[in-house]
């Protein structure tokens, strides 16, 4: 639970719009070194929002819960919206290039401004989610986005040959960790291309995005680099 994961947009869009959205209860779930800063604002906020340590994404108490506000915008692919979707919520989230894979699933409903998150709220609060397709299932598992990974980094082809009789060690060895276990998927995939520019736009990363900028460091107190002399 950090501020840049959305807990700011998120408790200031609550703020801003108390009037409209009263009766609403909200509920955010996490630890982190600004856990306790978020818990103190949102005590000030008319909505009914209540903060909770972290839990297990698979949890059964979310089984409950309709809809999922998240208007985070930091991350490539979040991966709590993908969860969200998947166990049948409605998201509601920014319309932002982070979330432009997102938008081809029903159950999406993403907002420009501050009237769109009400607005957007508020109708999903009253109406219900869409079942999705086969096919949606497929695009939010993790086989999609190891097949999305492979052809974005021109290794399709290559696990598409027949092997030979006596396969090299050191792709046996790739292609066995790699798939050893979902885990150990999701992991790899998320390590790779986050760190990579080239396909980090392949996940709708912001271009750029890969190095924090100037005033970025400055909110996190990171020294800024310094060249040295040849």
């Amino acid at each position: 639970m950090v501020w840049g994961k959305g807990y700011k947009e998120l408790l200031k869009l609550l703020d801003d719009h108390q009037k409209e959205l009263t009766g609403l209860e909200v509920d955010l779930y996490g630890n982190g070194e600004d856990s306790d800063q978020v818990q103190e604002v949102a005590k000030k906020l008319e909505p009914d929002v209540r903060v909770h340590p972290r839990r297990d994404h698979a949890d059964p108490l979310f089984h409950d819960y309709k809809v999922f506000l998240n208007p985070n915008t930091t991350d490539v692919l979040c991966a709590t919206t993908a969860e969200a979707l998947v166990m049948g919520k409605i998201v509601v989230c920014a319309n932002h290039p982070s979330n432009d894979f997102f938008k081809q699933f029903t159950n999406c409903w993403t907002y420009q401004d501050n009237n769109g998150f009400v607005k957007e709220t508020l109708k999903a609060l009253s109406e219900e989610p869409g079942q999705l397709t086969d096919a949606q299932m497929h695009e939010l598992s993790w086989d999609a986005a190891i097949e999305k990974f492979l052809q974005a980094a021109g290794l399709d082809q290559v696990v598409e040959r027949k092997p030979t009789k006596t396969p090299p060690k050191k792709f046996m060895s790739m292609r066995m960790n790699l798939w050893k276990n979902m885990d150990d998927e999701s992991a790899y995939v998320h390590y790779v291309a986050s760190g990579i520019e080239a396909w980090r736009r392949v996940f709708s990363a912001i271009p750029g995005s890969l190095q924090p900028d100037e005033e970025q460091r400055q909110e996190l107190g990171w020294a800024f680099p310094t060249g040295g002399q040849g």
